[in-house]
C-alpha cells in the first residue's frame, strides 16, 4: 500500500530495512548458506605512515588484498566471499564478492608481494600473525550492482570479523 506522494509506508520502510543479507542474497538466487562474509578492518599493528586508516586502504586499493591474508585457514577453501569494509557504529559496506582459494602455507600470492604501494601492509601482517595464510580470489557475478552501495549492520562481537553470509545479525541498512 502505498503513502502520500505513492511513496511506501512507514511499515513497508521499516521491514525492508530489517532485510537479512541472507533473505537479500536468496532474492538474487544465491545461496547465504553457502557464503562467508568479511568486515575488514585495518589492525593497529598495520598501520603506518601511509595507511593510518582504513580509509587510506582503500584509497590505496589495497583493501582487495587486506581480506585475502588471514592469519590461520579461516576460511575455507573455495568459498564464495562477502568482503566488507568497517564503518562507524558496526556497519560495513560491502566491496566485493568473490572466490577464495587457500594457497599452500608460506606461498604469497604475486599480486601481493609487487604490490609495492602496500608492501607495508603484507611486512606488518606476515610480523604479527601467527600462522599467515593467504588466498587467491577470483571476482564473482550477481552483485556488481551492490559493490559499494550496500551497507550491513555487523553483528556484536565486532570482533567476530568472519561469519556465515547467513548470520541472521547481518541486516542490511538503507
Amino acid at each position: 500500500m502505498s503513502g502520500v506522494l505513492g511513496l511506501a509506508s512507514p511499515v513497508t520502510v521499516a521491514t525492508a530495512a530489517a532485510q537479512t543479507l541472507a533473505d537479500l542474497l536468496g532474492a538474487r538466487g544465491l545461496d547465504a548458506a553457502n557464503m562467508v562474509a568479511i568486515r575488514n578492518t585495518l589492525h593497529i599493528d598495520d598501520m603506518s605512515s601511509d595507511f593510518r586508516t582504513l580509509a587510506d586502504v582503500i584509497d590505496a586499493n589495497a583493501l582487495p588484498m587486506l581480506d585475502r591474508m588471514q592469519d590461520g585457514p579461516r576460511v575455507p577453501h573455495g568459498s564464495l566471499v562477502l568482503s566488507f569494509a568497517a564503518l562507524d557504529d558496526g556497519r560495513a559496506r560491502l566491496t566485493g564478492f568473490r572466490r577464495f582459494l587457500m594457497r599452500r602455507e608460506g606461498i604469497v600470492p604475486t599480486d601481493i608481494v609487487y604490490d609495492y604501494d602496500a608492501a607495508h601492509l603484507l611486512h606488518a601482517f606476515i610480523a604479527r600473525a601467527h600462522t599467515p595464510v593467504f588466498y587467491d580470489a577470483f571476482d564473482e557475478d550477481g552483485l556488481g550492482d551492490l559493490i559499494g552501495e550496500l551497507v550491513v549492520q555487523w553483528p556484536q562481537p565486532l570482533e567476530r570479523d568472519i561469519v556465515a553470509a547467513s548470520d541472521k545479525g547481518l541486516v542490511t541498512v538503507t
